[in-house]
């Protein structure tokens, strides 16, 4: 071999990683890191076994329904439900919801038109004069914090302030006398 002459082992790179893999490596590396923050953040969304997301609603009655404040007072489960004025299902659960307020003092049912109109759904309540308060979620922050995929939809949150179920169905006499708030 010459002076001139290269080996194969001379050159530079082709012995361990270059620097461009180290840099992809690396990239990967802090890539999977932020998917695994992103995937385990704090949501601010309603999940099952996670604590309900704040939520302050101004009822028809001019009230204001606090659900951090509910709980701070020691208030006990709530039944959140999810209706529109548009809604057949809802119409058709909005009595039961009230003789279940009747009969369950204990838990606080709050009812909250999402996706509608003011008017519309403040008619719907009037028309229907439910046996817990109800409200309009104005700037949509109830439907972000507590989304669904159809109406009407209920959360279940306990005593802790903790979402046990979700129920994304109409609910009947029957399903009402067997939820449950234990989580």
């Amino acid at each position: 071999m010459t002076d001139t002459e290269t080996r194969p082992d001379d050159l530079p790179g082709r012995a361990g990683l270059t620097g461009g893999v180290l840099t992809a490596i690396f990239v990967a590396v802090v890539l999977v890191g932020a998917v695994v923050a992103w995937v385990s953040r704090d949501s601010g969304v309603a999940e099952v076994g996670r604590p309900a997301p704040a939520l302050a609603i101004t009822t028809f009655d001019g009230e204001v329904f606090d659900l951090v404040q509910h709980f701070s007072e020691g208030g006990g489960p709530v039944l959140l439900n999810l209706w529109a004025s548009w809604c057949e299902p809802c119409k058709e659960e909005f009595p039961a919801l009230s003789e279940y307020a009747v009969r369950h003092p204990d838990v606080t049912v709050v009812g909250v038109a999402v996706r509608d109109q003011e008017d519309a759904a403040r008619a719907f309540a009037e028309e229907m004069s439910p046996a817990f308060p109800v409200g309009w979620d104005r700037d949509r922050v109830v439907e972000e914090a507590y989304p669904s995929f159809g109406l009407p939809s209920t959360f279940l949150i306990d005593s802790r302030g903790v979402v046990v179920d979700i129920v994304l169905a109409q609910l009947t006499p029957e399903r009402l006398d067997g939820l449950t708030f234990e989580g």
